[in-house]
């Protein structure tokens, strides 16, 4: 870099930089072209000159993500030299800045959280929300890096931030980073645990989704390395105790033994792991936009079903005179028996196929099963209410439910069968999984 656009950085002459451009208009292509050098962004950030800064940005916006030969972009360098003010303004710039990687995998995110300035660790999170789940080329987030540098009041900044997140995925997010492991499979939690830092134990406990009997690389919970640190210490850890009734830890010799992935796979396909198999490659070849249209049928057909358990053709008796029959459909038994059975078993396949076109991994498909239990049984219930015979048809209802769940499991066990002999004999029982096939296979 030219000695005279080093000097315009460090006093923050924009009016020397502009003459320097004069003087020559590749001044600052030239160093753009190198790829990893040091910028006269880079001494502007040392420096703290927050107005040359903001130009340079203008003028060369990629200068902001640049490495010097030591691995450190202007925003490491601001960090490393304290220029609070800087930095915060090189956050609202551009708050992606807070994730360039630099050595070691290490970004600005991550050094403020080692220093320890808990409120710009905080303006990071606001500007760039994706920054907690960064990680250095060792597989340590923010939470390892505060733990390991004894910084609480971080923690309590970054746990604060991770349990009131409400972007996309935030539930899955949270999870991630809370039980986020490094090279040696320690969590946030093993690691305070080896330091035997109450503070961050207990903080770290409360958060509702931190997994406290996840082992490391040495087979070893939280429990049993605190254990290890009070016996080391000459003696026991009177909060061990508090917080293995609290949190039901368990030492990982009482934990059972999980299957490897591998064991997993060598495993025999039994007749659960076929069929939930092939209801998520139903889910995940069908395109989202037919999804959407045949959900908003299966809506449709759900609103009219239970609609006509609501309000029957015909209506029903009044109640004037003592009509014993009062509040009974008006219509023959005949025809509401026929009605009765067509308009379930439509109620059925429109709740059934609703819930196998819920996106896979939603929080929803768990909701839309109580959701479609709860209205499953309203329906049942209204349609006990208009027939002649209240309690005969209410478990005749639930019974035609039963009998709909127990025809799926033998059309699946029935095309499981057939795929596995020689002669494939035609199904009487395929007319299903056809329609099934025809939409979405």
């Amino acid at each position: 870099m030219d000695l005279r656009l080093q000097q315009a950085a460090e006093s923050g002459s924009i009016n020397e930089l502009y003459a320097l451009i004069d003087e020559n208009p590749y001044i600052l292509e030239n160093i753009d072209a190198v790829p990893f050098v040091s910028t006269p962004l880079h001494v502007a950030a040392v420096f703290g000159n927050i107005e040359f800064a903001m130009e340079m940005l203008n003028l060369k916006p990629s200068f902001a993500r640049k490495l010097n030969t030591s691995g450190y972009s202007p925003l490491h360098l601001a960090v490393e030299k304290e220029q609070s003010d800087f930095v915060s303004h090189m956050l609202w710039h551009d708050g992606g800045l807070s994730r360039v990687k630099g050595r070691n995998g290490v970004t600005p995110f991550h050094l403020l959280v080692i220093r320890g300035d808990d409120d710009l660790v905080a303006e990071c999170l606001i500007t760039s929300p994706e920054c907690i789940e960064d990680v250095n080329v060792d597989r340590q987030n923010a939470l390892h890096l505060a733990v390991m540098n004894d910084r609480f009041e971080v923690l309590q900044v970054l746990t604060g931030w991770i349990q009131r997140m409400s972007q996309k995925d935030a539930y899955y997010i949270e999870n991630r980073v809370l039980n986020k492991r490094d090279f040696d499979f320690n969590t946030a939690l093993h690691l305070a645990a080896y330091k035997n830092d109450q503070q961050a134990l207990k903080l770290l406990l409360k958060c509702r989704l931190v997994e406290p009997n996840l082992v490391n690389i040495d087979d070893l919970t939280f429990v049993d390395i605190l254990r290890t640190q009070g016996e080391n210490a000459g003696g026991g850890n009177l909060d061990l105790e508090q917080a293995v009734i609290k949190t039901g830890c368990v030492e990982a010799a009482s934990m059972p033994k999980f299957k490897e992935e591998s064991d997993l796979l060598k495993s025999p396909i039994n007749f659960m792991t076929y069929y939930s198999t092939s209801m998520k490659r139903m889910k995940s070849s069908t395109s989202d936009q037919d999804r959407g249209a045949f959900l908003i049928v299966c809506t449709l057909i759900i609103t009219a079903t239970y609609q006509m358990a609501l309000q029957p053709p015909g209506g029903v008796h009044q109640s004037e005179n003592a009509n014993a029959n009062a509040g009974s459909v008006v219509m023959k038994q005949t025809f509401f028996i026929l009605l009765w059975i067509s308009n379930t078993v439509g109620f059925c396949c429109a709740v059934f196929y609703t819930f196998c076109l819920i996106p896979l991994g939603q929080l929803f498909t768990i909701w839309f099963f109580y959701i479609g239990t709860c209205l499953c049984i309203s329906y049942a219930l209204a349609m006990a209410v208009i027939s002649p015979h209240p309690l005969v048809f209410l478990s005749a209802t639930f019974a035609l439910f039963l009998v709909f769940a127990l025809y799926l499991l033998l059309e699946a066990f029935v095309d499981t069968w057939r795929k596995h002999r020689t002669v494939v004999p035609k199904s009487r029982f395929s007319w299903f999984w056809k329609v099934l096939q025809y939409y979405y296979i």
